[in-house]
């Protein structure tokens, strides 16, 4: 459903572009029935256009918001971002199942649209059955090829189908001329055109420009007939009058030609004004342009399968330890939030959107699922998550939930987090080669460095005690009067150093606590100790890790 509410989306722009076209450039022209074919054949393009599907390998600031927008109504589950179940605050686990959720937007929207598409059916078959029902009850005469209808009852004059239904009081006094009008509607099949926009309306009741359409339709419609009328030889001076006279009227049939439907002033305008200029109607080739324009809008930002040239903007850090590379993934988690807090809706990320990479405590990899050697994993997460983007139409942002086991080593954890930023860099560079802008942020739009950083699992070491000593990190803590270096340290020694020298510090935010991890540290170390510095609140960190 949301692709469909998308393709209203782009539809509806394209009626409110080509209404405004008609409106400036063709509703002053005296050709009749040149503008009832642009009108119809200008509605059928309009619901066509959106159909085709174009890429380009530029990205305009239209396709932005409107790929937003189809994410939106696309998206029928979602993970909501959660801060407070990740170290690193990007997106909950896959696993989680509190966090899946129905998608409401597109849900309610189709709903609204359900309704309203309903109570136009309801009120358009109310008008239809009222109008045969007027046909059932009243005196028929055969007029030519077509059937007159005499209700006794006072109604304006409208044609429908065979049927030109005119009252008895008009009937009995001048008739010539609205029986001519009428005949002009019906021999021009103008019920098909109504017809036409009947179902229209039913698609796109929500949309005022349909009706407007209509109305101009209608117009075009009279503006015909009248016309006709004229050609024929008859008086205009007194067709006019007539037309004055019968300015008065109920109109209760929504699928019927009326003789006085229209404005009486522009019908009258009209059958005075000068015929246009036969060039004028070159005008319509200025829709050529504007079709072009709309179909660049909408065309897809579209990337080609070409050689790695370049290198990417990414690679902001020279260093490549294990606290450098984490935050090297941290602020593209923090970019990412930027951007979809800022000029966009917050982010629904899927299910399919993530990409699971595990780490056990023998330091083997698992990504997607499947046991991955360290050598394999770069190409395979390129792989991956290249697949999974162009799939979704290169509009889901891939994710990579990273979790590990306690037992793991930071050395190991260090040359995997290697090759997940190199896959990273890869697929960002490969893309840069058809931008026009190749920022970073033009980047982190088109595929953003997403990593989320899990709680570590207790498979291959148990969590410690706080009397338990810690060793392979070197913690340093800096104060004011000095720094204190702490080896093979427990939880509650570390919890009792940290929290005297907050207390001592003039500025308690100011304190500033060094860790060097040790290469042979296990992971499960680190947490700890970060988990007792968080309840000190110690929170300025600086890592290093012994290479």
């Amino acid at each position: 459903m949301g692709a469909f509410l998308f393709y209203l989306l782009k539809s509806g722009c394209c009626l409110v572009v080509f209404y405004i076209f008609f409106k400036l450039l063709m509703s002053r022209s005296t050709f009749f029935r040149f503008n009832r074919i642009t009108l119809l054949v200008g509605l059928l393009g309009c619901t066509l256009l959106p159909l085709i599907e174009l890429t380009t390998t530029e990205e305009t600031f239209l396709h932005s918001p409107l790929y937003a927008i189809h994410e939106i109504l696309q998206s029928t589950e979602s993970v909501i971002l959660n801060p407070e179940q990740m170290e690193d605050p990007i997106l909950i686990s896959e696993k989680n199942p509190e966090i899946n959720s129905l998608n409401w937007i597109p849900v309610t929207l189709a709903f609204i649209y359900g309704v309203g598409a309903l109570v136009t059916l309801i009120w358009l078959s109310l008008s239809t059955c009222r109008l045969i029902q007027l046909i059932r009850t009243s005196e028929k005469k055969q007029f030519g090829n077509y059937v007159l209808v005499i209700p006794q009852q006072p109604t304006a004059s409208f044609s429908w189908g065979k049927y030109i239904v005119i009252s008895a009081a008009d009937y009995s006094q001048q008739s010539e001329e609205i029986l001519l009008h009428e005949t002009m509607h019906l021999r021009n099949h103008h019920t098909l055109d109504l017809l036409f926009m009947q179902i229209f309306l039913l698609v796109y009741w929500f949309n005022p420009v349909v009706w407007l359409l209509k109305r101009e339709l209608q117009e075009v419609h009279e503006f015909e007939a009248d016309n006709g009328v004229i050609n024929t030889g008859i008086d205009a001076t007194k067709y006019q009058l007539l037309l004055v006279k019968k300015a008065v009227g109920t109109r209760l049939y929504s699928m019927a030609n009326g003789f006085n439907h229209s404005k009486l002033k522009k019908r009258i305008t009209m059958m005075l004004k000068e015929r246009t200029n036969r060039w004028a109607r070159l005008k319509l080739l200025l829709a050529v342009p504007v079709m072009a324009g709309a179909l660049y809008v909408f065309a897809q930002p579209e990337v080609k399968e070409v050689p790695r040239q370049i290198q990417s903007e990414l690679q902001q850090k020279e260093a490549d330890d294990y606290s450098s590379l984490m935050f090297f993934f941290k602020e593209g988690g923090e970019r990412y939030s930027k951007l979809v807090n800022g000029a966009y809706p917050p982010s629904k990320i899927k299910a399919r959107q993530v990409h699971s990479l595990f780490v056990n405590k023998q330091n083997r990899v698992m990504f997607d699922n499947d046991v991955c050697s360290v050598d394999e994993l770069k190409s395979t997460i390129v792989k991956n998550l290249t697949k999974s983007w162009e799939e979704s139409k290169r509009k889901e942002y891939q994710v990579i939930s990273f979790q590990v086991d306690r037992g793991s080593e930071i050395a190991a954890l260090t040359t995997i987090l290697k090759e997940v930023k190199g896959a990273f860099e890869q697929i960002r560079a490969d893309l840069s080669i058809t931008l026009t802008d190749k920022s970073e942020e033009a980047l982190d739009r088109l595929f953003p460095v997403l990593l989320s950083e899990g709680a570590t699992r207790n498979y291959g070491l148990k969590e410690l005690s706080m009397e338990e000593k810690i060793s392979g990190i070197v913690v340093t803590i800096h104060t004011s009067e000095g720094k204190e270096v702490m080896k093979d340290y427990t939880l509650t020694e570390l919890k009792q150093k940290v929290t005297a020298a907050r207390a001592k510090q003039a500025d308690p935010e100011s304190l500033v606590i060094g860790l060097k991890i040790e290469k042979g540290c296990k992971m499960g170390y680190v947490t700890d100790t970060k988990q007792v510095l968080r309840e000190c609140s110690a929170l300025k960190i600086n890592y290093s890790t012994d290479n």
